[in-house]
């Protein structure tokens, strides 16, 4: 876990990059000022993690910058799938008039962005996709795509033979599967890496590190481990550390939480695959915004993944990436 003091000197880099990050996102297509302040709901996968807090931020930065009334709601857990329908419909019967989510689950959140669709409240998706025709604008990233960027990084470190691992969030999630395509059929060109297991630990760090620890156990040799996702990141970074093979084993993670960054920098994770959460939420309710007055919004916003190591990590550009501000 975080120092005291590394904790506090990234919370200080926070606060001297929200200027330059809000600049940024200010800087793509303007959507309208309106006087009146429209109302749109932003329903999260859960609440808690600095991920999602930095989706909620840039939403809080565009509603600002837009004048929108912005409500934000999250169901308790991830995989409280039945929740999150539940606060997309309660956003409803409050009367909002859009709706930016972050969906749990690829196919069930469909027949509520149906019944939004039906009331006139356009539903922009942000981060993960849901299989509906009725949703205006998908914000996030190519998850197909950022697999194989992993999977291109890790021949890089292991070489075209090796024994390797794969740890992702829940089985159903989209993102995952996309990922984990992604991620296999990169490394299906190279005989020689052996996938010796595959292994889903939902939003539970101890569950990863388990995995990690039966998994080593079992096989006794592996040379790289792949998490998809960020809590199986930090799950199977402070195992591996935790067990004195930083280094040895190669680990590639997703996203910029605090653990993660410090491993980053301690040489547990050699790369990491990093998104732009903070661009989510503000082009989420831009499209939003957009919308309702009337605009054409485009059907896929690509906001783009970095590959980030010790090399590159303290470079300008990346350091906005890996230290979005939070409160």
């Amino acid at each position: 876990m975080l120092t005291y003091v590394r904790r506090l000197g990234i919370m200080t880099t926070f606060a001297l990059l929200a200027a330059i990050s809000t600049s940024s996102c200010a800087q793509q297509a303007a959507a309208p000022h309106t006087t009146v302040a429209r109302a749109v709901t932003l329903i999260l996968k859960t609440g808690g993690s600095d991920y999602w807090q930095t989706v909620r931020m840039g939403a809080e930065a565009a509603a600002k910058e837009f004048n929108v009334a912005l409500k934000v709601y999250e169901p308790g857990a991830e995989d409280d799938v039945s929740g999150q329908i539940g606060l997309v419909r309660q956003s409803l019967v409050e009367g909002t008039e859009a709706v930016v989510l972050a969906a749990n689950d690829y196919e069930a959140l469909a027949d509520v962005i149906q019944e939004a669709d039906s009331q006139q409240v356009p539903v922009i998706t942000v981060d993960s996709e849901v299989s509906s025709p009725q949703v205006r604008s998908f914000i996030g990233i190519d998850n197909y795509k950022a697999g194989r960027q992993a999977g291109r990084k890790l021949i890089e470190l292991i070489g075209e033979f090796g024994r390797i691992a794969v740890m992702s969030g829940g089985k159903e999630s989209r993102n995952s599967q996309e990922r984990e395509r992604g991620l296999l059929d990169e490394i299906a060109k190279y005989h020689g890496v052996q996938v010796l297991k595959k292994e889903y630990c939902i939003s539970d760090e101890t569950r990863c590190g388990e995995h990690v620890r039966n998994i080593i156990a079992e096989h006794k040799q592996i040379d790289g481990i792949v998490a998809l996702h960020a809590v199986s990141s930090i799950g199977v970074a402070a195992e591996i550390q935790a067990l004195g093979l930083a280094g040895q084993v190669k680990v590639i993670s997703f996203d910029s939480t605090p653990e993660n960054i410090e491993f980053l920098q301690e040489g547990v994770i050699q790369a990491a695959i990093i998104q732009n959460p903070f661009s989510m939420g503000y082009l989420g309710v831009k499209h939003a915004l957009g919308a309702l007055n009337g605009s054409e919004v485009p059907g896929f916003v690509d906001t783009g993944t970095k590959v980030i190591d010790q090399e590159n990590m303290f470079w300008s550009d990346n350091q906005k990436l890996l230290f979005p501000f939070v409160k």
